[in-house]
């Protein structure tokens, strides 16, 4: 029997630390200037790109990544991959 309230402690434990943890992560508050910026960055990329490539550069994955950050409130990070990408295809990077 001590072996199962043993177990059932330690899964209590396991439940509260989780729950205590997720209250401590808080999403930074929206910014609809940044979010258009993200938006306009990856519309220029979607106008330069190519429909139909011969291989995979990877460069769309990269974009939706960046914009999932960008979704997620991390716009520094998300902008600095989405000029870098609109730099390497030497696209004209808009002022924010």
């Amino acid at each position: 029997m001590s072996m199962v309230v043993r177990l059932a402690s330690r899964l209590a434990a396991t439940a509260a630390f989780i729950i205590g943890a997720s209250g401590c992560t808080s999403t930074p508050p929206a910014s609809p200037e940044l979010m258009a910026h993200c938006q306009k960055l990856q519309m220029l990329w979607v106008r330069y790109e190519p429909v139909l490539t011969l291989f995979h550069t990877g460069q769309k994955a990269r974009v939706e990544l960046a914009m999932m950050d960008c979704q997620a409130g991390r716009y520094e990070e998300g902008i600095r991959e989405l000029e870098k990408i609109l730099k390497h295809c030497k696209i004209p990077i808009p002022p924010r």
